[in-house]
């Protein structure tokens, strides 16, 4: 038996919205209720009618004409809605946020619209899409995310001018994908995860012309990876991972002009792995399973670094060994220009006044960092120093097959108690000032074989200072 009930939507003088609803039995298949509005009040009731009346078998579709939208308060989007925006609907509201998703709310989205001086928040919530939104200047977050928040798509925004981040998980257990959204001129980090879990991937962004780092995790759980995002003209890192944050992988990011900040590398690196909890605090294990084909050009210190901190600033203290490390491989990566920032001649002078004198390398392993996998197949050309640099009790497996070409000092340097337990092999170093592989201050290489060097200013094997290579062919 089927039975069908067809409820006609109409408008007589004031607006009245009913929902035009058919549902076969046999199929349980059924149509969503459409409705166009072209002002404040017609929103707020169609709003509220779908807080009545929308479910998943009646769901809504409220459609916002072209036009000039001015929110006194935010509006809350209910359950199984879409709330959709012509490209010419102007939304302003005199809260920080024009539009909140809440805890209860299952199928809710967010399509379109230019929301001027406001943002979008989302406290929760299942199936919950936000996507094809421009947000100009808005006055505290462009889009933030708390709560326990499932299956959350962030797809193709605009994000321009913002005061604080561009786009922010604070608090949040999100599983879904931020993906395909362009950031611009952040006064702010663009991207930012604190003290969340992350089930998904963050890919495709734009990134550019941002004071401080692109994509920044603090405490942050990620299970996902963070790959082809586009990043250019960022004062910060490229990608920082700090805190007891980890993520799996790390692949085909583009970026350029990276760094500006000038404070030594806490702020001027393509990407950064931080462990470092602040002087005399144990740090967090934080990590990164692979480091995969990034290309990472001009930067003003390190293209790709890992820091774990030594405990109270004593380079001695093993207490913060492999708190910051990689699980698998730095792999693939090409790395060019690194090291930009010039001190000036009296550089001691601006230390004191706040600059900082940081390593310029391609990719460096700070004080009880390490890697368990190797760090292979790189190409790293015109560094302000070393090419790969690992110093301070930081740990590497095998260093090999990697282009080192145009660096400043050394090819390979490993000082300061370093160990490299495998092996540095088959590389190819031209045109090193100092060395082409150089070990010093106690460090320690199992074994040297098999590498090309061209060019070299020193020695194309340097051992200094009690350290020792075990086996060299």
């Amino acid at each position: 038996m089927e039975k069908n009930s067809i409820i006609k939507l109409y408008k007589l003088s004031a607006l009245c919205i009913t929902t035009i609803f058919s549902l076969n039995i046999a199929t349980y298949k059924a149509d969503a209720a459409e409705v166009d509005v072209s002002n404040v009040k017609e929103m707020e009731q169609s709003l509220s009618n779908a807080q009545d009346n929308a479910s998943a078998e009646n769901p809504y579709i409220i459609s916002v004409k072209a036009g000039n939208y001015k929110l006194n308060y935010a509006i809350n989007i209910p359950s199984y809605t879409t709330l959709v925006f012509e490209p010419e609907a102007k939304i302003s509201c005199s809260e920080d946020y024009a539009i909140r998703i809440s805890s209860a709310s299952v199928n809710s989205v967010v399509d379109g619209g230019y929301f001027k001086g406001t943002g979008i928040f989302a406290n929760g919530g299942k199936n919950i899409t936000i996507k094809n939104t421009t947000l100009d200047s808005p006055s505290d977050c462009g889009i933030l995310i708390k709560g326990d928040t499932s299956n959350v798509l962030v797809e193709e925004n605009s994000v321009k001018k913002t005061k604080r981040f561009s786009i922010a998980l604070m608090g949040a257990d999100c599983k879904g994908d931020i993906q395909k959204n362009f950031i611009t001129q952040s006064e702010d980090i663009a991207l930012y995860l604190y003290n969340s879990s992350f089930k998904g991937d963050i890919s495709d962004n734009s990134i550019k012309d941002c004071k401080k780092t692109a994509i920044y995790t603090g405490g942050t759980a990620i299970n996902g990876d963070i790959n082809d995002n586009t990043i250019k003209n960022v004062k910060g890192h490229g990608i920082g991972i700090y805190h007891g944050s980890h993520v799996n992988t790390i692949d085909g990011n583009k970026m350029n002009n990276i760094g500006g900040l000038n404070n030594g590398g806490n702020g001027d690196c393509g990407i950064m792995i931080n462990a470092d909890e602040g002087s005399g605090n144990k740090a967090t294990p934080t990590y990164v399973k692979n480091i995969t084909n990034n290309t990472i050009k001009n930067v003003t210190y390190s293209g790709i670094k890992l820091y774990a901190g030594p405990s109270g600033g004593n380079d001695n203290s093993r207490a913060n060994q492999d708190k910051a490390y990689i699980e698998k491989n730095i792999k693939g990566n090409t790395l060019y220009n690194i090291g930009t920032y010039k001190h000036s001649k009296d550089w001691k002078k601006e230390i004191q006044n706040g600059g900082r004198y940081g390593a310029q390398t391609g990719i460096y392993l700070d004080a009880h960092s390490r890697v368990y996998g190797d760090i292979c197949q790189n190409k790293i050309t015109k560094t302000n120093l070393h090419g790969i640099y690992l110093r301070v009790g930081a740990v590497a497996k095998d260093i090999y097959s990697n282009t080192i070409t145009d660096v400043e000092e050394d090819g390979i340097c490993v000082n300061k108690k370093a160990k490299v337990n495998g092996v540095i092999k088959n590389n190819k170093i031209t045109n090193a000032k100092t060395s082409g592989i150089c070990v010093r201050e106690g460090a320690t290489v199992n074994t040297v074989s098999d590498n090309t060097f061209k060019q070299i200013g020193y020695k194309n094997i340097a051992v200094l200072d009690n350290s020792k290579i075990k086996k060299q062919y």
